[in-house]
């Protein structure tokens, strides 16, 4: 593997996050034509120069994907490059013009909700939507809203797909960007799923099996999850005694392992929280003219969304 093969890669998943992108990643990866990333959000082309100009990162990167067989399309989902502007600056020097995108898209409000409960179930996040939501809720996204455990922590401008979506094609072309909704892929998950193997140009699939990826669970101390996230991700004092104990091969491949043990141990059955009346018309007044120049760019109405359609 070489730097030449980043021109191998041509399919992006690169947003919105909480929108069922782990559950598209899943299914592309069904099909024999698509070779979607073991690691389905390496963020590698939203990287600093040090690290894209890393032949050890490139190398690394690259292990995510299958080069022995002949496939139509390599893809990830790294979900921040719809918004990071690295990306936008990184990609045409590193990756393949021709690629396709896939963005796959939520009701702003449920997107939100299920991003801020995701987080407060792991202990992320303290205060209540309101004051969550507006806080710091002009800082646009960045690798800056990477929390010391590794989670986005930055709601209100991850649901504004109408502004993203414009800046997205200022740089891209609208035929190699494809739009399906999160709510489409939840009741009608073949049809959708063969939508986007029709845009990529490849056979559609008769059958599909079941995925639902990345659910949001309530877990038992969360404080506890939390702390036990930042100690196998960041640096601190036991966790630097720790690393002079085991090789970084084993650290890289079992420390995500041991977090997923960690949650399932944790993870209860327990309802998360729903959303009330008074946080839903919160939100839908924050995104309404957002949503309303979404529909103007893509020429969607959106009727799954009711909470806008009914009104626009």
């Amino acid at each position: 593997m070489d730097q030449s093969d980043l021109k191998k890669i041509n399919l992006f998943i690169p947003g919105a996050a909480k929108s069922g992108t782990s559950s598209l990643h899943e299914l592309l990866n069904l099909h024999p034509e698509i070779n979607m990333s073991k690691n389905k959000e390496p963020h590698f082309i939203s990287s600093e120069p040090e690290i894209i100009n890393s032949t050890i990162a490139i190398h690394k990167y690259l292990e995510n994907f299958d080069f022995t067989k002949q496939y139509s399309y390599r893809g990830e989902s790294s979900t921040g490059y719809f918004y990071f502007e690295k990306f936008k600056d990184n990609f045409f020097g590193l990756a393949n013009p021709n690629s396709k995108f896939i963005l796959i898209l939520r009701n702003p409000i449920d997107r939100t909700y299920s991003h801020y409960n995701y987080l407060k179930s792991l202990g992320s996040e303290t205060e209540d939507l309101e004051t969550a939501v507006l806080k710091e809720h002009q800082k646009e996204p960045s690798s800056e809203d990477l929390l010391p455990e590794l989670i986005i922590k930055n709601y209100y401008q991850y649901s504004l797909y109408g502004k993203w979506l414009k800046r997205f094609l200022e740089h891209f072309d609208a035929k190699n960007v494809k739009i399906i909704l999160f709510e489409d892929l939840k009741n009608n998950q073949l049809e959708t799923i063969n939508s986007c193997f029709e845009f990529l140009g490849i056979q559609p699939l008769e059958n599909l099996k079941e995925v639902t990826s990345n659910k949001t669970v309530k877990v038992r101390f969360p404080q506890l999850y939390r702390r036990m996230r930042v100690f196998m991700f960041n640096k601190s004092k036991t966790s630097e005694i720790v690393k002079h104990l085991f090789p970084v091969k084993f650290r890289r491949k079992y420390k995500k392992k041991a977090t997923e043990i960690l949650l399932s141990v944790l993870k209860t059955k327990k309802p998360l929280p729903q959303i009330t009346d008074k946080e839903r018309a919160f939100l839908r007044n924050l995104y309404k003219d957002d949503v309303l120049l979404l529909q103007q760019i893509t020429g969607l109405k959106f009727t799954s969304w009711q909470d806008f359609y009914k009104a626009s």
